[in-house]
């Protein structure tokens, strides 16, 4: 199985290769999940031409650490840049284009700030881009409702039953001290975004209000938002997944046919 040395430890990662791949896609998925769970969409883009390259977060799927521990932020994002460099070693000429859902869209939004010019554009799926209500910063246990993720009962049979994923663990702590400094740091900084960024939200998302990406449409001048309606938090993982896939292909392969690719340097550390 494919492993990087990452922040912590072993890292494990992916790759959905297309037959003539024209962008390297970064994919970083969000909290409780692991790459797995996202091959119908990997298998999507990469047959539209995109290679997918995905990783297990720390303390989660078949990566190192504690279940639900990710360490930091920080750290978080230095196992994306290894991942994004590794795909650039392998398509050393193609641009590269970060997506992320919930935690991952969080890591992914805060990549397009600290380092603007290493992708050409960023997804963020179900992006927790504002304070969440029900998140107790004295609270350790995390647990969520699987029928808040999805209406697609097949996949939440998957998810449920799936011993590399989880709806609960006692690491909510981490949740509660890394994500107010993300919050932090998008209210002084993402109305200076300047990449092309989509954010993909279910109108009927509980866990991340649609509300909290409303409000930065117009203020950070490359969001824009597409709203699926009827979906929940788990936007790709829907019975409308498909068409939710072939709007963000679209979005992926205009960005790799508008942007010349980047020239991969050292990812710069962030300080919230």
């Amino acid at each position: 199985m494919p492993f990087f040395d990452g922040a912590r430890g072993p890292i494990y990662y992916r790759h959905w290769a297309a037959e003539v791949g024209k962008v390297n896609v970064i994919f970083l998925h969000g909290y409780g999940e692991h790459s797995g769970l996202y091959h119908r969409f990997a298998d999507s883009l990469s047959a539209d031409g995109i290679d997918v390259w995905a990783l297990d977060q720390i303390g989660h799927g078949l990566s190192t650490g504690d279940r639900g521990d990710f360490g930091s932020l920080d750290e978080l994002q230095s196992d994306a840049a290894t991942l994004t460099s590794l795909a650039r070693s392998y398509a050393p000429d193609v641009p590269s284009l970060v997506i992320g859902h919930s935690l991952g869209s969080v890591v992914a939004g805060l990549a397009m700030l600290d380092n603007p010019d290493r992708y050409v554009g960023a997804v963020l799926s179900g992006a927790p881009l504002s304070p969440l209500d029900w998140l107790d910063p004295a609270a350790q246990q995390f647990d969520l409702d699987p029928s808040e993720l999805s209406d697609d009962p097949f996949y939440l049979d998957a998810l449920v039953n799936d011993p590399l994923a989880f709806v609960s663990s006692d690491s909510g702590d981490v949740l509660a001290r890394e994500l107010p400094r993300a919050w932090a740091r998008f209210d002084r900084d993402l109305d200076t975004l300047k990449v092309p960024v989509l954010a993909v939200h279910g109108q009927l998302d509980r866990i991340s209000p649609i509300d909290g990406v409303r409000r930065w449409v117009g203020r950070a001048p490359g969001l824009q938002i597409r709203e699926i309606a009827g979906a929940r938090h788990d936007v790709l993982n829907e019975t409308g997944h498909r068409r939710t896939a072939a709007l963000i292909a679209d979005f992926v392969l205009e960005r790799a046919d508008t942007a010349s690719p980047v020239t991969y340097e050292e990812e710069s550390s962030w300080q919230g």
